[in-house]
């Protein structure tokens, strides 16, 4: 038994000293964010190697940089991205020939249809799943190195380190919230801290409202945290307890059909609402 709890102690010890635990922590201020885009500007200028430019052009904005950057360092939200039809039905097309993995039973399903039978048998369904297919995943690695893209979160981030990528699957089922936020599904609104600074771009790949998984998001909230109250205790809060803080007019439902895009800075409270009537394929890119 004490040998067993050594054992927990040291991966505590372990796990609190890890890099990713010191950014979860750091991540969450201003100051710190600060510091990190201007090392990164910095490291811009003298570092040759940067994230290599995609040939193509996938998609179109309806604002220049400057408009975009103001918003986002603003209401830490722009919405006016959209993907050309060409690469819209590209996706779809690829999707339609994936595999969906849900991470939470660790099993993979052939088709959407199938994740739709599955969950009408069981009583744990599964809410949120990864699209895996090779030829996807090439096709989005080119999208998340767009241009327009890398202008913007390059001059917003100060320099792009890292790109991840995911196209996720939320399906309409029967699942109370607790099962949603296991099953990876973030229906509770919540802040990231998934680095010293980053952003987020989504695209939606099916017409999507708030009958049907859209994102919602509490603008300006980047800015705006109590510190003993919201930085330090938890990232995750109830709808109600920060109506009470923040405006009510600043909860924004971020509506849109297919290949409609938007960019976050999720170190704003957001969530995604829980498809009721319709299913919802997203397309993410998080740049760090």
């Amino acid at each position: 038994m004490n040998k067993i709890l050594k054992e927990t102690r040291e991966a505590q010890i372990k796990r609190y000293l890890s890099i990713n635990f010191l950014k979860f922590i750091f991540g969450r201020f201003k100051l710190i964010r600060l510091l990190y885009r201007k090392c990164n500007i910095i490291k811009r200028k003298f570092v040759s190697k940067q994230i290599e430019t995609s040939n193509n052009n996938y998609l179109s904005c309806d604002s220049d940089n400057q408009t975009i950057l103001t918003n986002l360092k603003k209401e830490g939200f722009y919405k006016g991205l959209k993907l050309n039809n060409n690469v819209l039905n590209d996706l779809k097309n690829l999707s339609n020939k994936s595999e969906l993995y849900s991470p939470r039973i660790k099993k993979k399903f052939t088709s959407f249809e199938e994740v739709d039978n599955f969950n009408q048998k069981n009583d744990n369904p599964c809410c949120l799943l990864n699209l895996t297919n090779p030829d996807l995943n090439r096709f989005v690695d080119e999208i998340s190195r767009d241009k327009i893209l890398l202008d913007i979160v390059g001059s917003y981030l100060g320099n792009i380190n890292k790109i991840d990528t995911r196209i996720s699957w939320s399906s309409v089922c029967e699942a109370n919230d607790a099962w949603r936020e296991a099953d990876n599904q973030t229906v509770t609104f919540h802040y990231d801290v998934h680095d010293l600074n980053f952003v987020y771009v989504f695209f939606y790949l099916t017409d999507c409202d708030k009958n049907s998984g859209a994102h919602q998001l509490i603008r300006g909230s980047h800015l705006n945290k109590k510190f003993f109250k919201y930085l330090l205790g938890s990232v995750k809060r109830e709808e109600q307890e920060l109506e009470e803080y923040y405006n009510k007019n600043n909860f924004i439902f971020v509506e849109g059909s297919e290949g409609c895009g938007f960019i976050e800075d999720t170190f704003c409270y957001h969530r995604a609402l829980k498809p009721i009537n319709k299913p919802r394929l997203c397309l993410q890119f998080r740049y760090h």
